[in-house]
């Protein structure tokens, strides 16, 4: 009688009565090799312009069994690394060369739906015999940004790491010397200490009969008048934001602005402008409350 082979690593299973006197030399290469192979093993693929399929054996050494994958390659298109629709775990190291950036690998089975790996990706992803899949954040215990704590560490006094999720990224940590841009939304639930300057470039507004400030586009502004101009109420407001706007006379001068009634001055007066060519002033505002911004316009800077 013939062998036959197990469905996903694809070890020899000997006849009975088959194999006299080489029964013990393919029991330890087609099965307890391979099975150091499934477990341990570590192969190389090259990758380049082309879709790869993981060479597939019965009873023999391939790609497919091994436990680790290392990519590697410059690669020039979009491709696919085919397995084998079997269960299966791998782990895999990502070291090609991405030509354009922009070119994406997915590890998938022939008929199956896949995953993306990122360059640069040491990664762990599993096949359940249809298509390819990696953990998720639920999965290894992170949860949600809205159920997800992570424990601060003893050394950490009087400290609360709020909630975080792959997801939700919230925490740059950074090399030194390096800059971060953080291009959402932060809520700062505690205090907060920043060891280096913390500044935004300033929003330019452009101004016609109206200026239409919108304060989720930042807290510096800057407006070059080229007529008379109402400053509006802004939208996107947030109680205690605090911010400023450069108003800027054009080479003409003697624009005039006047302002929505959720901009409060002292003394309940709205103040005039300088009138100069080129003139620049200063206007610095903290909103109170959602619909009361205390402003103080400063004028005249050389």
């Amino acid at each position: 009688m013939a062998s036959t082979y197990t469905s996903r690593i694809r070890l020899e299973k000997q006849a009975d009565g088959s194999n006299a006197n080489t029964w013990g030399q393919k029991l330890n290469n087609n099965v307890i090799g391979l099975i150091d192979d499934a477990i341990a093993a570590y192969t190389t693929v090259s990758a380049s312009s082309a879709e790869i399929t993981l060479s597939n054996n019965d009873g023999a050494s391939d790609q497919a069994r091994s436990a680790m994958l290392e990519l590697q390659g410059t690669v020039s298109v979009t491709l696919d690394i085919i397995i084998p629709a079997a269960s299966k775990m791998y782990v895999v190291n990502d070291k090609t060369t991405r030509e354009a950036g922009t070119e994406v690998i997915t590890l998938k089975t022939a008929s199956g739906d896949g995953v993306a790996i990122a360059a640069g990706a040491r990664g762990l992803y599993f096949c359940d015999a249809v298509s390819v899949y990696q953990p998720n954040a639920v999965g290894m215990g992170l949860g949600t940004a809205a159920d997800a704590n992570l424990a601060v560490p003893a050394s950490v006094s009087n400290a609360t790491v709020p909630p975080v999720s792959v997801a939700d990224v919230r925490y740059v940590q950074a090399s030194a010397g390096a800059d971060v841009s953080i291009t959402s939304g932060i809520i700062m639930t505690s205090i907060a200490s920043f060891t280096g300057p913390v500044y935004q470039a300033p929003v330019t507004v452009t101004a016609s009969a109206t200026i239409p400030l919108d304060m989720s586009t930042g807290n510096a502004f800057t407006c070059s008048l080229g007529e008379n101009t109402v400053l509006q109420n802004p939208t996107n407001v947030n109680i205690g934001a605090t911010g400023s706007i450069y108003l800027i006379q054009d080479a003409t001068g003697s624009r005039t602005m006047s302002y929505g009634d959720m901009w409060l001055f002292p003394g309940a007066s709205a103040p005039t402008l300088s009138t100069s060519a080129s003139a620049v002033d200063l206007l610095v505002y903290n909103v109170r409350e959602i619909s009361a911004i205390d402003s103080m316009l400063v004028k005249e800077f050389g």
